[in-house]
């Protein structure tokens, strides 16, 4: 389980550290070179469930799913009947020579997209938004769950507003070397909190500390907050609110350059995320969709 807690450094902290040496990236030739080979190498990330877990041989999640639609329409094209696909993990190191060299095509674990990593890499239309929730103890205080759960009492800026009435005095857990820990101590020191921030090294023990009531509250990547709390025997007990304090949205990377792959990509995204057949997808692997869940995902398909 311990290995979710890196799923926040890719979908929102962003601190892989794989971009490309600056104009090192050729334009690719994406689909000349599958219709040559018949060939479609799909890369992804392990330990990043629900969106890519497992092996080359069954890699599975909800972003593998997506790349398995790209194949699938890539497929229906003039000319790839017979394409094959190739999965192919890789180390964090390893992303963007891999995908910039052309030895994989399409990368399947959600990654922000930012204009740095814009200089050397492309982009599908977003897949998914992640962001910064808070794991809490269901008999909390209210003057802590509202502020958490967005619900402030007044119509003061959401995290002024709480001062001395809920968030102060609290303690809150954070993962180490996080955005989530350089955002919660700035808010702290911005609107003198009289709070206590510790620093954990997994998602585990942050949870753990909740469940103790060794902490008030944990944040972190909401969707890997509640994969942990499915797993905890006092479950019932604690509560993920859907408020996001930070957002970000993510998408699947690939070699810069080729508009006619991207098209593709993003046409093949905008089918599998549409309707019925997204939210079965969504449900699938992520839960019980929201009003904001649907409501943020009918924002990424592309109409025809």
């Amino acid at each position: 389980m311990s290995r979710k807690a890196r799923l926040a450094s890719v979908c929102l902290a962003g601190l892989l550290g794989w971009a490309a040496p600056y104009g090192a990236v050729a334009a690719a030739d994406t689909m000349s070179r599958l219709r040559a080979s018949q060939v479609l190498t799909l890369g992804f990330m392990d330990g990043f469930a629900p969106f890519s877990s497992g092996s080359e041989q069954a890699p599975q999640g909800y972003a593998v799913e997506l790349c398995r639609a790209v194949a699938e329409r890539l497929r229906q094209t003039p000319g790839f009947a017979g394409l094959q696909v190739r999965w192919r993990a890789l180390a964090e190191q390893a992303v963007a020579n891999t995908l910039s060299s052309g030895q994989v095509d399409l990368f399947c674990t959600p990654v922000v997209e930012t204009l740095a990593r814009r200089k050397n890499l492309d982009f599908s239309i977003p897949i998914f938004t992640s962001g910064l929730a808070a794991m809490v103890r269901r008999d909390a205080p209210s003057t802590l769950l509202g502020p958490l759960s967005g619900n402030a009492s007044d119509s003061a800026p959401r995290w002024r507003a709480t001062i001395n009435a809920g968030l102060s005095k609290h303690s809150f857990a954070v993962l180490q070397g996080t955005v989530s820990s350089d955002w919660a101590r700035q808010r702290i020191r911005q609107l003198g909190l009289q709070s206590t921030l510790q620093e954990v090294p997994t998602y585990q023990e942050g949870v753990r500390r909740v469940a103790a009531r060794e902490v008030d509250a944990f944040l972190g990547e909401r969707m890997v907050l509640l994969a942990y709390q499915a797993g905890q025997a006092e479950r019932a007990q604690l509560w993920v609110p859907e408020h996001l304090f930070v957002m970000n949205r993510v998408a699947l990377a690939m070699a810069r350059g080729d508009e006619d792959f991207r098209l593709l990509v993003d046409s093949a995204l905008s089918q599998a995320l549409a309707g019925l057949r997204g939210q079965e997808l969504f449900t699938r692997y992520l839960g019980p969709q929201s009003e904001q869940d649907r409501l943020l995902q009918s924002l990424y398909p592309l109409a025809d």
